[in-house]
């Protein structure tokens, strides 16, 4: 029976030669999406991709995400880099699980202790934050800025917004005396599309420096609200079994941990 069914199919893979995969709920529901796309096919990492997590050139920042995502994700109908980033996490926290399993270790706060000690988080406990509002036909969101009562649209980040906003944060950083970086308004002028219905981007970009902290942090706190992913704020427990109220950060050992 196989044997015919290779003959028939000359793409046709042996079970045994097959790489497992699950299907994985976006917290995004694909509403962001044109295709609508809710879940996707997504294949465990396997030794073939010890290369991509290991090699020094991409081991660091959302590169090594995008390769390992265009490798191991078969049914998604656009380019990765357009994943909303909440889906991006959820899929990288289940490709963490299917090469390492689902403990991660990281330093947590002891306030008992007064010090940093290592801690253990259940990845695979992680909650998932679903987008329940719907952007308008232009893929836009609204808010009304409580202090200056202007209305602003925006959209929600994408992998291909993370990296113009940390490549534009780099340069300026560099071009600033002091070093310091601008990133908070940096990510405003990425996700703002219109404010009282002007959209152009230097309108944008003038006005946002005008604007009370009052309403910038009102509006990044309403984007942070409605944001789909993954809950990050979680519990960790130490070797002595004690439980630990902290945030799962990506650090650099994430995606290879020692073993």
């Amino acid at each position: 029976m196989e044997n015919a069914q290779q003959n028939l199919d000359p793409n046709y893979v042996p079970e045994e030669f097959r790489t497992p995969y699950d299907i994985v709920e976006l917290p995004s529901q694909g509403i962001l999406y044109k295709n609508n796309k809710k879940s996707v096919k997504v294949e465990y990492l396997t030794a073939m991709d010890e290369s991509v997590l290991s090699s020094p050139n991409i081991s660091n920042g959302s590169k090594v995400i995008d390769i390992l995502l265009r490798r191991k994700v078969k049914d998604l109908g656009f380019d990765v880099e357009d994943l909303n980033v909440g889906d991006r996490t959820t899929l990288m926290i289940y490709l963490r699980i299917t090469a390492f399993g689902e403990d991660y270790t990281q330093l947590v706060y002891n306030p008992d202790k007064s010090k940093f000690v290592e801690a253990t988080i259940d990845l695979s406990k992680l909650g998932q934050k679903k987008l329940l509002i719907k952007p308008d036909e232009n893929g836009e969101f609204e808010f009304t800025l409580p202090k200056s009562n202007k209305r602003v649209t925006f959209t929600l980040l994408s992998g291909k917004d993370e990296e113009i906003i940390d490549v534009r944060d780099e340069e300026e950083s560099k071009r600033d005396p002091d070093g310091i970086s601008n990133k908070i308004m940096i990510t405003l002028e990425q996700q703002i599309k219109s404010i009282e219905g002007e959209r152009s981007k230097i309108h944008i970009s003038n006005t946002l420096k005008k604007l009370p902290i009052l309403d910038t942090r009102a509006l990044r706190k309403h984007i942070d609200e409605i944001s789909p992913g993954i809950e990050l704020k979680t519990t960790a427990r130490t070797q002595g079994g004690e439980s630990l109220d902290t945030f799962l950060r990506f650090g650099s050992n994430f995606f290879y941990p020692e073993i």
